[in-house]
């Protein structure tokens, strides 16, 4: 049986129809179009998204904000993402059931939509039938590992998400959840998993090219070091230090969500928090993996280094040792006192050359049986 999308001329809202015949008021309407599930897709409004799911017929389509005190109250779950650079959170003061204290907490993120914060990190807060979080994406990029944040309003029959900008782990939920919410999901807790999921993805992602760059870095180290090749060890030391930062906190919140449970997140959704969370625990491991490559390879760079310069020094000490002796003949016949017997021998030249290649010969044999040559 085909889902048929509306356009009603009337109101200018958009719904599903599971009828396989259209009724008279649906034939006056001049078009429709019949979309696939996994390509749905809503008009994007200026900087404000709302979206209503019914899980008893799975349908799901846009609404308007004036719709959302109805469509809660009809037992409908409505998800609104908010761009903070282009919306104001005002408007959703008048459609939203939140206490007071859960708009004192989106009133602070005022400083988060100017741009006017460091990187945050991941935390959770739970006051008055609301869950609050703060979840810190990485996004890879040519020469760094940038950060995106999200922060995450869940209450009874909503979900307030908020962003600055584009924020490329919603992108990531946008092109799944249609499917997922189709064929899988049963309460609203399904758009929590599926952010969760799009965000540990995010690290997977980021660790899966830093682990890339550990391997060559590694190789490069053998091969040739160089102040380049220190240079770009310790710039991805500090990546996977940073990713690291970005993990563990992610996991706490994980690890709070499942150890303290809400009515807002359904046991079903927990166990799979749980699965997460061991997930997130060998990300961890394996990051700690690739810093201990790292420095494994630093230490073996530096011994390298180290038997090298004693290399070297040997050279230089048997090059001392065998011209010592030599120095000193030099010297005491180079003293310029007037009576000096060998001076007046007819062969004294020969005889020191002679000398001083026995002496050569001699010390080279003993270097080499002590083998220091």
């Amino acid at each position: 049986m085909a889902l048929v999308l509306l356009n009603t001329t009337a109101a200018g809202r958009m719904r599903f129809s599971s009828e396989s015949s259209l009724t008279p008021s649906v034939a006056q309407d001049r078009h429709f179009v019949i979309p696939s599930i996994s390509s749905h897709e809503p008009d994007r409004g200026p900087g404000i998204r709302a979206e209503y799911f019914d899980f008893r017929d799975h349908t799901h389509w846009q609404t308007s904000l004036e719709e959302i005190p109805a469509r809660i109250k009809a037992g409908q779950f409505v998800w609104i993402d908010i761009d903070l650079t282009a919306t104001a959170l005002g408007l959703l003061k008048t459609v939203l059931p939140i206490s007071a204290a859960g708009w004192l907490r989106l009133d602070q993120l005022t400083d988060h939509g100017k741009g006017l914060e460091e990187e945050p990190v991941a935390c959770l807060w739970r006051s008055e039938g609301l869950l609050d979080m703060v979840l810190v994406g990485t996004v890879c990029r040519v020469d760094s590992i940038d950060w995106e944040r999200c922060d995450i309003l869940l209450g009874e029959g909503f979900l307030v998400t908020a962003s600055r900008g584009a924020c490329e782990m919603l992108a990531a939920v946008r092109r799944e959840y249609a499917h997922d919410f189709q064929q899988h999901a049963v309460t609203p807790s399904f758009l929590i998993y599926e952010i969760w999921s799009g965000l540990i993805n995010q690290f997977r992602t980021a660790h899966s090219e830093l682990e890339k760059n550990v391997e060559a870095i590694r190789l490069a180290i053998y091969r040739d070091v160089n102040e380049g090749t220190l240079s770009s060890l310790a710039d991805l030391s500090g990546k996977l230090m940073v990713l690291r930062k970005r993990v563990l906190p992610a996991r706490r919140v994980l690890e709070d969500l499942v150890s303290r449970k809400t009515a807002l997140i359904s046991a079903s959704t927990l166990d799979f928090f749980g699965k997460m969370i061991e997930t997130l625990d060998r990300l961890l491991a394996d990051i700690e993996s690739d810093r201990d490559i790292l420095e494994s390879a630093v230490n073996l760079t530096l011994t390298f280094t180290a038997h090298r310069t004693n290399l070297t020094m040997n050279r230089l000490a048997v090059v001392s040792t065998i011209f010592l002796p030599l120095t000193f003949l030099c010297g005491v016949y180079g003293m310029n006192f007037a009576v000096l017997p060998e001076v007046q021998w007819r062969h004294g030249y020969a005889y020191f050359w002679v000398l001083s290649l026995v002496i050569s010969v001699t010390l080279i044999i003993m270097l080499r049986r002590a083998r220091l040559l």
